[in-house]
């Protein structure tokens, strides 16, 4: 199969016109007509994901977050970390494509993925998408599709129980939060999420009534104010790590016999 055909598979589980207004999913580097021999999936294509590729033998790299993000107005090795990827990439005939908020919004998708590895139940999404990035998309599709998603838990925890879940689930050692303007009693069931960058949609949390709101970046006065939910912040990697996967299972679902290989790392952030 070509370049072309997995970038049409994914795209019919996660449109492009789901996409967000500002973001840059699809085709970033390299020939669609290309033959693919081999797939690395990844959260973030950096130098080390192109190695990577070289060294498994890959000429695809699908990521999550798009490679070419802002305008680049000139590819310069000694400019940024962009343009050496960009060179490399062509140097080893490796094609790049990425799936991002057009993956985060479809169903199925990367909340979907979070809320599975939570184990929440009933998941639908959290706010719903625009006409302009639904239209002419069937029905039953659309109804999956949203900005985040909110599920239940199969039971009712405390609070220090859920953030026990959220640390054990996402293998991670802290999060960030506004627990201590939320009732200590509180008993969390109903759960909202989105991964990556999601405070916009904390009022969404609020609006269905969710005792927990989870993301990985929250700006700081984005806590205040909301004694009636649970705020935590589980960092960007850490909630979007299962993305990878994700990628290449979809990869394998169409092209069983297509090698797919995971990064083992997908980003190049270190906890101390």
């Amino acid at each position: 199969m070509k370049v072309k055909d997995i970038a049409a598979w994914i795209e019919e589980k996660a449109p492009l016109q789901l996409q967000e207004s500002y973001d840059n999913a699809g085709l970033q580097v390299g020939d669609p007509e290309a033959e693919v021999s081999r797939v690395l999936t990844t959260l973030d294509v950096t130098e080390e994901s192109v190695r990577l590729a070289v060294g498994i033998g890959a000429n695809l790299i699908v990521s999550h977050h798009p490679l070419l993000f802002r305008g680049t107005k000139q590819i310069n090795p000694r400019r940024d970390y962009i343009s050496r990827v960009i060179m490399a990439a062509i140097r080893h005939n490796i094609a790049i494509y990425s799936a991002h908020t057009n993956l985060d919004n479809a169903k199925g998708g990367v909340n979907y993925k979070i809320g599975e590895v939570l184990g929440l139940r009933q998941i639908r999404p959290l706010a719903r998408l625009s006409e302009q990035q639904t239209a002419g998309l069937a029905p039953a599709f659309v109804s999956g599709c949203g900005s985040g998603i909110v599920g239940e838990l199969p039971d009712s925890l405390s609070l220090p129980e859920f953030v026990t879940l959220l640390k054990d689930k996402l293998h991670i050692e802290a999060l960030q939060g506004n627990a201590a303007d939320v009732d200590p009693e509180k008993k969390i069931t109903k759960v909202a999420l989105c991964g990556g960058a999601g405070d916009d949609f904390i009022a969404d949390a609020v609006r269905v009534g969710a005792d927990a709101y989870l993301t990985g970046e929250v700006s700081y006065h984005a806590y205040f104010g909301h004694p009636e939910m649970l705020i935590l912040c589980g960092g960007h990697f850490e909630t979007e790590q299962f993305t990878s996967r994700l990628l290449a299972d979809m990869i394998r679902e169409k092209y069983p016999d297509l090698a797919v290989e995971v990064a083992a790392k997908s980003s190049p952030l270190v906890t101390w």
